[in-house]
């Protein structure tokens, strides 16, 4: 039998404070964008020179001869293509008006999640993105650190399967020491899958248990081999769901530069309704000063 006694649950008419439970779901990813030196473009084609010193040898010469002239080399240019990220986004007059369980002006919120939405996209960028000319009116795209460094000694296609070991990382730093004339990497990065291989290599490391610990230490934050220490970190761009295998970034981030054309910035654009209609703007492109400083290995099992 009905008490018809008003209870509040259900009450749709309630106002609850819900700013707290205002969360982004999606965590931005920065390393490169915020790490990375920053230079400025100065074409929408940006090119840096790069040159060699001659191949150390003996140099010695006899007391009265007369010398013999060596060769010299000219600079040769590297090139890539600067691209332009926009975040669009429009916010009615009348989101201006109403009250928000955030407390916040919605145009100024949106206006901050779409800044944190165009560093997601730019990082995303800088490390994945493929060249495209912007020919015939499609979008320009830069090379993305991935696809830059890429060359026959810093890109190694391991057999698809092979499991991740500290003698792998070990030949790939050889290996980059070797053809960087020793300017290899330093920071290393992987997906979260590695990530967690590399957290169980225990070669030459020492455990120490103490039996009052209210933690346990899991994790290796630097790889120390015979050509330079790696500072170990995740990034979720370098390994994505749709790659097939495991990969394996290696950056020296003094080689690598972002190269501003426009730094991004917030516009104000045309208008034909009851709205504020914005955009987050910016162009850059990846500058690459050393190609072998770096390496890309994959072909790693992910299971």
């Amino acid at each position: 039998m009905a008490d018809n006694i008003l209870r509040s649950y259900g009450d749709t008419s309630i106002q609850e404070d819900v700013l707290a439970m205002i969360e982004i779901l999606t965590a931005p990813e920065s390393w490169f964008l915020n790490n990375l030196g920053k230079v400025s473009a100065l074409l929408t084609v940006h090119q840096v020179q790069v040159d060699t010193l001659r191949t150390a040898a003996s140099q010695a010469v006899e007391e009265a001869d007369d010398f013999t002239n060596l060769e010299n080399t000219s600079p040769t240019l590297q090139a890539n293509l600067v691209e332009k990220i926009a975040i669009p986004f429009k916010v009615s007059t009348t989101q201006a008006l109403v009250r928000h369980f955030s407390g916040q002006d919605e145009k100024s919120r949106q206006t901050v999640k779409a800044m944190e939405d165009w560093g997601n996209s730019a990082e995303f960028d800088l490390v994945r993105s493929s060249l495209v000319s912007g020919a015939s009116g499609t979008v320009p795209k830069m090379d993305g650190i991935l696809r830059a460094i890429s060359t026959s000694t810093s890109y190694t296609l391991h057999n698809s399967g092979t499991v991740l070991s500290v003698s792998i990382i070990n030949g790939l730093m050889k290996n980059n020491m070797d053809t960087s004339n020793g300017d290899a990497a330093t920071d290393i990065f992987a997906g979260s899958y590695l990530r967690g291989v590399i957290d169980s290599f225990t070669q030459k490391s020492t455990t120490v248990v103490n039996v009052n610990a209210t933690e346990i230490l899991n994790t290796v934050d630097v790889i120390s081999t015979s050509f330079g220490r790696l500072a170990v970190h995740y990034h979720r761009y370098v390994q994505q769901s749709g790659d097939s295998t495991g990969r394996l970034l290696a950056v020296r981030p003094e080689k690598l530069k972002i190269a501003y054309l426009s730094a991004p910035h917030i516009t104000d654009l045309a208008k034909s309704g009851d709205y504020d209609f914005r955009a987050v703007l910016g162009d850059l492109t990846l500058e690459v000063r050393n190609k072998k400083s770096n390496w890309f290995a994959e072909g790693f099992s992910l299971v």
